[in-house]
């Protein structure tokens, strides 16, 4: 009997509703003050996120306003308040040093500060931007929130203002037949003088009837390397002009072929690096550019040749009959036929003409040989003319490309100060 009573008193339930409603009730407690706590924590973060954010925006928009200020100043009559090309101090003045704040709307502003490219590329800018949210005076005890961003820029530059010359070679050349080179420069966008004819870093030579005017004799040969360092494009401008290019359609290098489509634009597939212009492969007018086989720029002080594009141009290439943009080489050239080209022919190596009847290229032409297998040629058949006559406004101005400041891709950066 009392064994009985022993189970039926650890059977029994009654009592632990008490306790199991004190547990529940700390457990609840405790839940409570966590989220009292979290309620008075949570807008301070939600507060401090919102002022980081809107800091990195001002940042942004001080890094846009610079970008914007290097493009409208990147012209022969920089209007006020952008920044020249090249700069007339580095950094230039304010607000583009540092020194002056910004407000932009109501969450705050920027202080933004522009200087030359500290690795000496004379097309490349770098800018540094900071955001402030509301405020950057000490004196406003509100809570603040500041952001660093850093980048560089390269600008497409008037190569046809820098150039002194409408056929420019680095290196030897050899005019023959009846060519035609004029360096005849009125337009002050590039510059107050006549440019020469042609201007060379070794010697040139003649065969024929040529005719070369502009400068002070015509020709300009055994310059050697350094006029040419002033205005031959580097690697940054290169590469920006492949990006324009690529929203042109026009970009022949790795992932396209060297086909055109109907509207005269790049053909996705396999490149070799071998690309022709004629009236089966026509193409549209704009920046075009002929990259190497890996879509690496051509090192200047290196050797190997396996990489390096060729572009052969000739009968009726173009969709628009006459070409007017750019025609960049990541190698070498061959134009041959009568075709007009208004702009700028820019070979990386070498650059042979060929031309006939009442063709010719009205703007600039550059040879840079980087790798001078031979020299450049400008010649023609007895019964035409190969002709280069300078023109300012074909490549310092055309409709197409402007002179814009692009990102430098991998430069982008966030800082702390």
């Amino acid at each position: 009997m009392g064994r009985t009573n022993m189970f039926e008193t650890v059977r029994n339930e009654r009592g632990v509703a008490l306790p199991m409603a004190l547990i529940t009730l700390v457990v609840l407690t405790t839940l409570m003050l966590a989220f009292a706590v979290l309620s008075q924590t949570e807008p301070v973060i939600a507060a401090n996120q919102l002022r980081v954010s809107q800091a990195r925006a001002q940042a942004e928009s001080g890094f846009e306003y610079a970008m914007w200020a290097l493009t409208a100043g990147n012209v022969a009559a920089p209007p006020a308040g952008t920044i020249a090309n090249p700069m007339p101090s580095s950094p230039p003045a304010a607000p583009f040093d540092g020194s002056v704040f910004k407000s932009n709307g109501d969450t705050g502003g920027f202080l933004v500060t522009v200087i030359n490219d500290p690795a000496g590329d004379p097309d490349v800018r770098q800018i540094t931007s900071i955001g402030w949210t509301p405020t950057n005076n000490n004196v406003d005890t509100h809570a603040k929130a500041h952001r660093m961003i850093q980048a560089k820029v390269v600008g497409i530059p008037n190569i046809a203002g820098r150039a002194p010359c409408a056929l420019c070679v680095k290196g030897e050349l050899n005019l023959g037949g009846n060519a035609a080179v004029n360096g005849t420069n009125t337009d002050p966008a590039c510059g107050a003088n006549n440019k020469w004819g042609t201007m060379t870093e070794g010697r040139t030579t003649t065969n024929g009837n040529p005719s070369v005017t502009g400068g002070a004799g015509g020709m300009s040969q055994n310059q050697g390397s350094t006029p040419f360092n002033g205005f031959l494009f580097k690697d940054g401008v290169l590469d920006a002009l492949k990006d324009l290019a690529r929203r042109n359609g026009t970009y022949f290098g790795p992932g396209f072929s060297g086909n055109v489509n109907s509207s005269g634009k790049a053909v996705a597939g396999t490149y070799t690096g071998s690309v022709t212009f004629n009236s089966s492969n026509r193409v549209a007018n704009g920046v075009v550019f002929i990259d190497t086989t890996d879509g690496v720029n051509i090192d200047p002080s290196g050797t190997n040749t396996n990489t390096l594009a060729n572009l052969d141009i000739h009968g009726n290439p173009f969709l628009a009959g006459d070409f007017q943009g750019y025609i960049i080489i990541n190698g070498s050239l061959q134009i041959s036929g009568n075709m007009r080209i208004d702009g700028l022919v820019y070979a990386v190596n070498d650059f042979s003409y060929n031309g006939t009847g009442s063709g010719g290229i009205y703007g600039l032409a550059v040879s840079a040989n980087f790798r001078d297998t031979s020299s450049t040629s400008i010649d023609s058949d007895s019964g035409g003319n190969s002709r280069v006559t300078f023109n300012c406004s074909n490549v310092s101005n055309p409709p197409f490309l402007g002179h814009p400041f692009v990102l430098v891709k991998g430069t982008y950066r966030e800082l702390s100060d």
